[in-house]
């Protein structure tokens, strides 16, 4: 597959075709997850940085130029992330304490920001991309709102506080295996939520 072909994908996903970006994903992600580790030197961290970079790639994709190859913009998305991951355990490792925020964020503008919501057809050049990406952030908000507590927990201090897994055990008190799960539950009740809510093509 060449560049033409990523061109190509990346076009298609901004249409609407999120099947597009899932080839996009099976193409790079190997190499994301090797570069990743570079950093991480922990595969498990590896392979969360790099979901984080193919959920934010997936998130700016109206941000692309066309005017580089994609892996290049990829691999720069996946630098910033491994760094930001590796930063924020550092000062996870650095807190004596961790103050404890018990407040409930319900702002449409933090369910606009969960990287789990942001659609692929969204363009800023279309008003009404604009609309779904409106009502998309006021879906994800009701779902956000429907799933356990231990689940909306989770969830939020990871995607809505970017909280470490670390910092999100030390804040619960929950087995950091027990935050992954759960995390992982959330982030699937989320994901297949969007995919009956967009089309398809």
């Amino acid at each position: 597959m060449n560049i033409e072909d990523d061109f190509t994908l990346i076009r298609q996903c901004l249409d609407g075709n999120t099947n597009s970006f899932e080839i996009i994903v099976k193409k790079y992600q190997l190499k994301i997850i090797n570069l990743s580790y570079k950093y991480t030197k922990n595969y498990a961290d590896a392979e969360e940085v790099a979901q984080q970079a193919f959920l934010r790639a997936f998130n700016s994709l109206d941000k692309f130029r066309f005017e580089s190859q994609f892996s290049t913009w990829m691999h720069r998305i996946t630098v910033n992330c491994a760094l930001n991951y590796i930063n924020s355990k550092e000062k996870m490792k650095e807190k004596e304490t961790i103050s404890i925020d018990s407040g409930h964020s319900s702002k449409r503008e933090d369910f606009r920001n969960m990287e789990v919501q942001v659609p692929a057809d969204v363009n800023a050049e279309n008003p009404y991309n604009h609309y779904n990406m409106e009502e998309l952030a006021g879906h994800t908000e009701k779902v956000y709102n429907s799933l356990p507590e231990e689940l909306k927990l989770v969830i939020k201090l990871r995607e809505i506080e970017d909280m470490s897994y670390d910092e999100i055990s030390l804040k619960t008190g929950m087995p950091i295996g027990t935050v992954r799960s759960r995390l992982h539950r959330a982030r699937e009740i989320l994901i297949d939520s969007l995919k009956d809510y967009l089309p398809d093509e």
